[in-house]
This record gives structure tokens, sequence and C-alpha cells, in this order.
């Protein structure tokens, strides 16, 4: 048995947000033959879940990580098996930088995205992810800080902390790399930072990426790490690029991507990558 991991935007989905008909044949005759599918992505899980049921993957030999490793779902079960979170003051923290320097900033409670400031950005992501959105004045009154079990707190209000923090520039990419170095003096240790686009920076728990994700899942089904293959083709899918036994990036993957892997496609996102990675590394005798 082998696991695929494969990112989802600009590599499992086309650029207008498809799976195409080959790679559809290519996973389920893996699937067939016993092997497991892993959509690996730093969207949140609401997402994920809608991509998922579209494609009829909520079923056995699926799983979706989500936010770059934050939350694992099984896909049977209908619940997560490992999730990680952070703390709302580093959010807080996070967020009222970006705010400063003119950037949005948001991150997630169950099946809304949360934010301070409504933004265009926000608009657009939220439009993209389809999901809802809500502006609260302070988040650390929104998410109910510490103690999260107290009885006096609704049981309609959240209280479980964020699993991770997203950074949206409306500059240049320099701005955000400017950003990341002034945050680590802060955050260096104690949080995993990773571009999922040139425009967006995401902050996590030390063990929220994708690399991680690819060695949980291969302990959690008693296979060997050489026995997985990754795809993608950003920053934060080099994490399990390097993990994995196989590592792909997509032949319209970023350089650094490319130069982490082992392999890299013939065809693009557009045109089938998936088919041919799952026909070349796991379907090979």
């Amino acid at each position: 048995m082998k696991i695929l991991f494969t990112d989802l935007d600009g590599t499992l989905l086309t650029d207008d947000k498809r799976i195409v008909d080959a790679d559809m044949v290519a996973i389920q005759k893996m699937i067939v033959a016993g092997h497991k599918f892993v959509m690996t992505t730093g969207r949140p899980l609401t997402s994920v879940k809608k991509l998922a049921e579209k494609y009829g993957f909520l079923k056995p030999g699926y799983f979706l990580v989500s936010f770059n490793g934050g939350l694992i779902y099984d896909c049977v079960k209908g619940e997560p098996i490992l999730t990680r979170r952070i703390s709302v003051d580093d959010v807080k923290f996070i967020m009222d930088e970006a705010f400063n320097r003119g950037m949005h900033a948001h991150t997630y409670a169950g099946d809304l995205v949360v934010s301070e400031h409504e933004t265009e950005q926000l608009k657009r992501y939220c439009s993209l992810m389809q999901m809802d959105y809500v502006v609260v004045n302070d988040i650390r009154e929104y998410f109910k800080s510490p103690p999260f079990d107290s009885p006096s707190v609704p049981i309609n209000v959240v209280v479980k902390p964020p699993i991770k923090v997203n950074i949206i520039t409306p500059f240049e990419h320099s701005s955000l790399e400017e950003f990341r170095t002034d945050m680590r003096k802060t955050t260096e240790g104690k949080l995993f930072d990773v571009f999922s686009k040139p425009e967006m920076l995401e902050f996590s728990h030390l063990q929220s990426n994708k690399g991680d994700a690819v060695r949980f899942m291969a302990d959690f089904y008693n296979v060997p790490v050489s026995e997985t293959v990754a795809v993608g083709d950003e920053e934060n899918d080099c994490p399990m690029i390097k993990a994995a036994g196989v590592g792909v990036a997509m032949v319209n993957a970023s350089d650094v991507v490319k130069k982490c892997a082992d392999y890299v496609t013939v065809n693009d996102n557009n045109h089938a990558g998936i088919a041919e990675v799952i026909e070349k590394f796991v379907m090979k005798d």
C-alpha cells in the first residue's frame, strides 16, 4: 500500500478549481488497488470538505489534511483525528502587527473566518473558500480566553483556540518577507510560518506543517515513509515533499519547490499532472 499526499490549488485543482477527468480516473484506480489518497492543503477544513463531497471523497481510502497539517480529518468517521491549536494571544499579536502595516489578517472558528476588520482581501478569500465570515471587535473576547471549559460560557460561544492565522498583503511579496522576519523575533521557536501563496503568509503550531502530516499518516496506516508520495507547487508543500519517500513538484511549481523535489512533472495542474504522478510512482510494480 502507498499513500499519495497532494496539495490542492495549483496541484490537484486546475486554475479554475476543478479536478480533470483523467486525474479522477487515476485516483479511483489507485483507491481500488488499495492505496490511500490524502488531500493536503492550507485551506480550512470547511472548504476542503465541500470539495471532497463534490468529488465523492468522503469514503474509505481518503483523508483530509487541512490548515497545513493543523487538522487531519477521517472521511469515514466524519471527525478529526488530530488537531493542533495556537493561543489566542499569539493570534491577536500577529493580527495587530499586520493591521498596523496595512495588511489583512484573519483566523478561523468552526465554519467561520474571523477578522477584526472587513477588507477586500477578506471578501475575496471567503468567496474563494465558499465560507462565511464574522467581523469582531476583539478576537480575544470572541474566543473567550482561558479557562475554555468555564460553565459560565454560553453553549453557542466558540471556546476552542484557533488553529492558524493568515496574513494577506495588498502590497508586493517583499512586504510579507519583511513581516515574517520581524515576527520571527517573537514567534521563532513558538510558531511555524510559511507562504501558501506569494501574497499569503500563515502562522500555526510548530508541528502544523505538511511534512509532519506525512509522518503522522504513515504511522497511522503503519506504512513506511518510503512508501509515501507527495506532490505540490508552493512553499508550504516543501515540508511534505522533503518528508515523503518520493517528493514531486508540479511543472508549474515555484522554483523553491522544484529545488526540493525528487521529480518534476511533465504535465501541469491543468493537464492531468496528478494522473502522471499516480501512474509513475503509485501504480508502478
